[in-house]
């Protein structure tokens, strides 16, 4: 379904709290936004979601949450529904039902402190390492995988970054015994993830 700014259910309490911004081009794009077509709207959704997340509104359910290794920011009510549905597969079928309650994010920003480049998955437990908490820091309640949202929509690489993602349960790092948990994991879906047809 093609949104607008009147009825967008995800950036529409962002937009009208920002209408009076007091940065002059927040105000802009946000008049540009409400004057846009659906189609035009559309094309602006990814950089308003990226200008939410810098600056969310009050009672935000955009997070920012930073861990000594990475920072990613994400819509912490945004289900992801067919990609549960993959975690629950890829649990029953690959994993054996090892893995506990995960919740599948897209992230509009992942920043990792231990791998150059845009990492597009990143695994995280609640318990990752926090040298310096900030007071009313966010942190996580279960395992989070959050996948970046340029993927979204994206058959089959975002099922593919899932099944990456998860095999981080079993081997944290990228080392040699990752690359065999990921070969024994597409064995076992026999690489169907990566043609698109599981």
């Amino acid at each position: 379904m093609l949104y607008t700014a009147e009825n967008d259910p995800e950036l529409g309490t962002w937009l009208r709290h920002n209408a009076d911004s007091k940065s002059p081009f927040i105000r802009t794009l946000v008049e540009a936004a409400k004057l846009a077509s659906p189609g035009e709207y559309t094309a602006l959704q990814r950089a308003l979601r990226r200008f939410r997340a810098s600056d969310p509104e009050p009672d935000s359910s955009v997070h920012t949450l930073v861990t000594d290794a990475y920072k990613v920011v994400f819509n912490e009510q945004k289900e992801l529904d067919h990609l549960d549905v993959a975690f629950t597969r890829f649990n029953a079928s690959v994993f054996d039902n090892a893995f506990p309650e995960t919740k599948i994010r897209y992230a509009s920003s992942i920043v990792s402190q231990e791998e150059p480049g845009w990492p597009i998955g990143l695994f995280a437990l609640p318990d990752d390492p926090v040298t310096y908490r900030a007071p009313s820091q966010f942190r996580l309640d279960v395992p989070h995988i959050f996948i970046a949202e340029k993927l979204s929509g994206v058959a089959p690489v975002d099922e593919w970054v899932l099944l990456h993602e998860m095999c981080h349960y079993k081997v944290p790092n990228h080392g040699p015994d990752f690359i065999a948990q990921v070969k024994q994991a597409l064995d076992a879906t026999g690489w169907r993830t990566l043609i698109g047809s599981f």
